[in-house]
């Protein structure tokens, strides 16, 4: 007689007659489980699997790194529209002021073999201010035409990527693989004695590959690209950039870089183009 069984959301072995989860507090009596809860088993199973990775990798050429990237960040155009029935679609880009900001993304890994393993943690706030030509109803909230009104737009990215080494010569290395990221989005705006905000967060595949060139000593042509699209929506960040050695294990680079997507699909419309200039540092330890 069966005397166990499995939890239906973390999968856990747990006691056949078990009314709460041991493993992830789950209520298994009302078997309702949030969006926010999902998200937060599934990132911490997945970051245990994947430092778990990192740690055992084999240690034949193996290699960790620790990226630091920075710069200004401004959007080339950011379009929303909250809820996509019934709410009013506007621009924060042509409408209202938006103001360039600093940037800094962090990424650590480690290389071993012909395999490249790695996490990101890439935070973005984008603020918006001025007038709108227009009234506006934004996720319930009604606004004015006319008057002034400020929007904060943010963009939070965690992923972890995989990529694997497929070609290799003297000048021209090829990697190819994916990613897993973990966005949580949201836009504010508040203004003539209302507010409201949006927010969402959830998972988004992507196709990851990139190009290394080595066009003279020392010096690389870096291009990396994350991307891809689906009838709900679409995702890329492109990199392209140059790198310079400056001393074993440690190289420099700086170049430009955008990210561009959104979705149509749901119960929000929501799209932008955001542009970046960047440098940045890697350290191999």
């Amino acid at each position: 007689m069966l005397s166990t069984r499995e939890c239906p959301l973390c999968l856990s072995v747990i006691p056949l007659k078990a009314v709460k989860c041991a493993h992830c507090a789950s209520d298994l009596k009302q078997r309702i489980f949030h969006n926010q809860d999902m998200i937060k088993i599934i990132c911490s199973r997945l970051a245990a699997a994947c430092c778990a990775v990192l740690l055992t990798a084999g240690a034949a050429r193996a290699q960790y790194y620790f990226d630091a990237e920075g710069g200004s960040v401004w959007a080339g155009h950011n379009t929303v529209k909250v809820p996509l029935d019934g709410g009013t679609r506007f621009s924060l880009t042509d409408e209202l002021k938006s103001e360039a900001a600093p940037y800094a993304r962090l990424r650590l890994g480690r290389r071993w073999a012909k395999s490249d393993l790695s996490f990101l943690a890439a935070p973005l706030t984008l603020r918006s201010s001025g007038r709108l030509d227009k009234p506006v109803i934004f996720n319930g909230a009604s606004f004015p035409g006319g008057v002034p009104v400020e929007a904060v737009y943010r963009f939070n990215s965690y992923r972890v990527k995989y990529l694997y080494e497929f070609h290799r010569t003297e000048t021209l290395t090829l990697r190819w693989g994916g990613a897993l990221k973990l966005r949580h989005a949201g836009v504010t705006l508040s203004g003539g004695g209302a507010s409201a905000e949006s927010k969402n967060t959830g998972f988004v595949p992507l196709a990851a590959f990139s190009l290394d060139y080595a066009f003279r000593p020392g010096w690389l042509l870096l291009l990396d690209i994350e991307a891809l699209g689906a009838p709900q929506g679409r995702a890329e960040d492109v990199m392209l950039a140059l790198s310079r050695e400056l001393r074993p294990g440690l190289r420099a680079r700086a170049g430009y870089r955008f990210l561009e997507g959104g979705s149509g699909a749901g119960e929000v419309y929501t799209f932008a183009w955001l542009n970046y200039l960047l440098a940045g540092l890697t350290w191999e330890f």
